[in-house]
């Protein structure tokens, strides 16, 4: 990527597959000409002519006999994605289509970007930094508004500006120890033992709680899973629709309607889970019933949470209990579901019954009236613990590779301590400590990008998708 910043990359930037929209992307000293040679704007504008963020109608070439209608939007240098000149192509969202465009623009010029070039140019060309950069990758895999958020305010650069300050305060405590080399033979003290020790102790003491506390990047988008385990048409369906908000699951009276695992994010009030609806457990020896059923048990020894569903209203209930200790589950929650089907003392009556069963908490539900559902949530929550991740819209995340630098940084504040506690002056550790804080600020520096090399530019950027 470092050997390529003069030449123009081209892209499909739309999502795979088909959709009303799809667009291709071009970045680089070219961008604007190649786009202008594969393409016909309304009024006959040549697009050198226009202006930097400009969006203007027209026709797309994407062979010479082919012309298709197409919005263009341009960004001139520097203000753009990139710090570049480039143009999005927005046209018909066939992926055959988008190719064809992709490949008439390599025809005229251009070369295929690779995974996070474009990306990669935005922060070689200042647009962000490191820490921002890897954020974007956080924000196209979000699959939930959780994520977004999190992702979003890693992009806003939380982090570099925590990283920044610490690196002002060592650079500062860097300088009055080399000040001390440099006026050695003077009766100058810039900093005593003492106070490098005292200052120094603070900022480690802010790294590693930094390092502790920040959740893991890589499982940012990895949130708790509960299953909703229990027979045919005890309502698993219906409960999965009203807690997701949407119907996602068939609901008929009919045992054996779901067969399929189905899957949605769901609020468990501050924070998010994944709720998983799959097919009933039964004794069914249909042969198709019988494989879902194999899936359903396999998810069930997967997944964080399993949520075993009763119809309250079924006299069959220790069917139920036999599915949690045929399938050995540890974390259970009980959803007594179809409550509104029974007088008041019979409900009360059965679910304590199911309260000596001991596999876990018991929530009287109706996924009809809704009666019931804000409590089983909260069962749902204390279960699943700090998997919830209550805080992660505001937390503060770091990649494995930013953890390590920041334990890296730590050590080598550590060792500089160690030094100012053996020394009776500055001077007399001077230039140890010195070489201890530049590796300190170095390691630091490779958290925002201060620091980079092409290996930890490659590292990073192999794992964006192209065309970002």
């Amino acid at each position: 990527m470092l050997d390529r910043l003069d030449e123009t990359i081209v892209a499909v930037s739309s999502a795979p597959g088909h959709g009303a929209v799809g667009i291709v992307r071009l970045s680089g000293p070219k961008a604007i000409a190649i786009s202008s040679a594969m393409s016909m704007q309304v009024g006959n504008l040549p697009m050198e002519s226009l202006h930097g963020s400009t969006r203007t109608k027209g026709e797309v070439r994407p062979a010479e006999d082919m012309g298709l209608p197409a919005d263009f939007y341009l960004f001139r240098a520097p203000q753009s994605y990139t710090r570049q000149d480039l143009v999005e192509i927005h046209s018909i969202g066939s992926p055959t289509v988008m190719e064809m465009i992709r490949r008439r623009a390599i025809s005229l010029g251009a070369s295929a970007a690779m995974p996070g070039e474009f990306t990669a140019r935005a922060f070689l060309n200042g647009a962000m930094d490191f820490a921002e950069a890897e954020a974007v990758a956080g924000v196209i895999r979000a699959q939930t508004d959780t994520q977004l958020r999190a992702s979003r305010r890693m992009m806003e650069g939380r982090l570099a500006r925590q990283i920044d300050v610490t690196r002002n305060e060592l650079a500062e405590l860097l300088a009055l120890v080399e000040a001390d080399i440099d006026f050695a033979e003077e009766p100058i003290e810039f900093i005593t033992p003492t106070i490098l020790r005292e200052r120094l102790e603070v900022i480690d003491a802010g790294l590693s709680h930094l390092s502790t506390t920040a959740k893991s990047a890589e499982r940012m988008d990895q949130l708790p899973r509960i299953l909703l385990l229990g027979r045919p048409n005890a309502g698993k369906s219906s409960l999965m629709n009203v807690l997701s908000g949407t119907s996602r699951a068939i609901c008929a009276a009919a045992a054996g309607t779901t067969r399929d695992i189905l899957s949605a994010p769901i609020r468990l009030g501050s924070s998010e889970a994944i709720l998983i609806d799959a097919a009933g457990v039964d004794h069914t020896n249909d042969a198709i019933i019988t494989q879902a059923r194999a899936f359903t048990l396999d998810a069930a020894q997967q997944v964080d949470l399993v949520c075993l569903v009763v119809d309250l209203s079924a006299s069959d209930d220790e069917a139920a209990l036999e599915l949690v200790h045929r399938s050995e589950l540890i974390r259970v929650v009980v959803a007594a579901n179809k409550c509104d089907l029974l007088p008041e003392g019979e409900v009360d009556l059965r679910m304590r019954s199911m309260e000596n069963w001991k596999i876990g908490p018991v929530r009287g539900v109706s996924a009809k009236t809704g009666a019931g559902l804000e409590t089983l949530c909260g069962a749902w929550l204390d279960a699943i613990g700090d998997q919830a991740g209550t805080t992660l819209g505001e937390a503060v995340f770091l990649s494995e590779r930013q953890r390590s630098a920041i334990v890296e940084a730590c050590a080598a504040i550590r060792r500089t301590v160690q030094l100012s506690e053996a020394a009776s002056e500055t001077v007399d550790c001077a230039d140890l400590a010195a070489f201890e804080l530049r590796e300190a600020l170095d390691a630091l520096g490779t958290v925002s990008g201060a620091v980079t090399t092409d290996d930890l530019l490659g590292r990073v950027f192999a794992n964006f998708c192209i065309g970002k």
